[in-house]
């Protein structure tokens, strides 16, 4: 490393206990910001935290059905006080959660206890929370871009929010230009040039989506706090990070901090070949991901909207919908299953049907073959 770049990494990481450092100047204020939006984003989505049995729990493991709403507010003052411990255990604790229920895999809670990495005091912390920052605005606009009633659709969401008055042509423009905005976000993340203009950009951004959602759509409630914090999250990440690429801070990073930063780059490519999740894969807001719908002779309802009651949308991926419609579902109804990726017309799964009866018919029978 040059001693130019040696004198800029050294400021830039005045704050790394391996240098000595006083702390990072913006990690306290970082760390008000997301662990005041991850609180909030609990206490309004409070019931997919609790024990319950309708909408049934998704466990990706057999675990005890416990409250997690209070372990996660535990772990959250935790991260306020003893960052260095918080953080590790905030982690901890939403990722059993998740194994609980998988109801609980949202996007803005899972990105929110990313990015308390970079306000941990933790070595390697920064690096991590930019990889996951970088990757949510690169795969969020190009998962938009390439959704082929995204323009359409979204668009026309947008334009009754913003202007209900205005001519059908500006929806899709307006789509057009969120969808971009993100791509040129995450991808200026990379370029040091574009860092410092990403950095002014991110807030106006987050803050006109902030006030899109809170104040004129009204629907998904939940996510005005992570758009809060990715506001902050922006010029606190992007302005001191120094050096092309990944920068100067992940070549002198541990190899696990490394590999986890671009494993959390990489891995969401895998949302087209069917391997990762649409939410982790940060598919948000874009119509390119598998839906499913409930059905009668005489209604059909989408089954987010069956979830809607527990503040939060029920997450787009195909193992999940059988067992949450074997909980909801009545005798007589049945579930329709589409994909739009290609993935799923290549393997056989793009379009789907499945009657309650034939799925609670194995669960019947096994009830009555223990009760014998």
């Amino acid at each position: 490393m040059s001693p130019a770049n040696s004198a800029t990494f050294a400021r830039e990481t005045a704050g790394d206990p391996r240098k000595g450092g006083r702390g990072f100047p913006v990690d306290l204020p970082l760390r008000c910001v997301f662990v005041a939006a991850q609180v909030a984003t609990v206490l309004l989505t409070w019931r997919v935290w609790e024990a319950r049995s309708h909408p049934p729990m998704l466990p990706l493991l057999e675990l005890p059905a416990v409250h997690a709403g209070w372990p996660m507010l535990a772990s959250l003052a935790m991260v306020l006080g003893w960052p260095r411990v918080g953080v590790p255990l905030h982690t901890l604790v939403l990722g059993l959660a998740i194994v609980a229920d998988q109801s609980r895999m949202q996007p803005h809670v899972v990105s929110l206890a990313t990015l308390l990495w970079a306000a941990s005091g933790l070595p390697d912390g920064r690096v991590v929370a930019r990889a996951a920052l970088a990757a949510l605005w690169t795969y969020a606009g190009l998962h938009k871009l390439t959704s082929a009633t995204y323009f359409t659709v979204s668009g026309a969401w947008l334009l009754r929010a913003v202007w209900p008055a205005g001519p059908t042509w500006i929806g899709p423009t307006l789509a057009a230009a969120v969808a971009g905005t993100e791509l040129f976000l995450g991808l200026a993340c990379f370029v040091p040039r574009l860092r410092t203009t990403a950095a002014m950009v991110a807030p106006a951004f987050h803050l006109a989506t902030f006030a899109v959602l809170a104040f004129r759509l009204q629907w998904d409630a939940a996510v005005w706090p992570w758009n809060l914090a990715l506001a902050a999250a922006g010029p606190g990440l992007l302005i001191a990070w120094q050096g092309a690429g990944l920068g100067a801070e992940f070549a002198l990073a541990r190899r696990p901090a490394r590999r986890v930063a671009v494993a959390l780059l990489l891995l969401p490519a895998g949302y087209w070949l069917g391997v990762v999740d649409a939410f982790l894969a940060h598919c948000v807001y874009a119509d390119n991901r598998p839906k499913a719908s409930v059905c009668t002779p005489f209604s059909r309802t989408d089954l987010e909207d069956v979830c809607r009651g527990l503040g939060v949308v029920l997450p787009p991926a195909h193992r999940l919908y059988a067992p949450f419609f074997r909980g909801i579902g009545r005798p007589g109804e049945w579930l329709e299953i589409e994909d739009p990726r290609w993935i799923a017309h290549v393997r056989g799964f793009a379009r789907r049907k499945l009657r309650w009866d034939d799925l609670a018919a194995p669960a019947v029978l096994g009830k009555a073959a223990a009760a014998q």
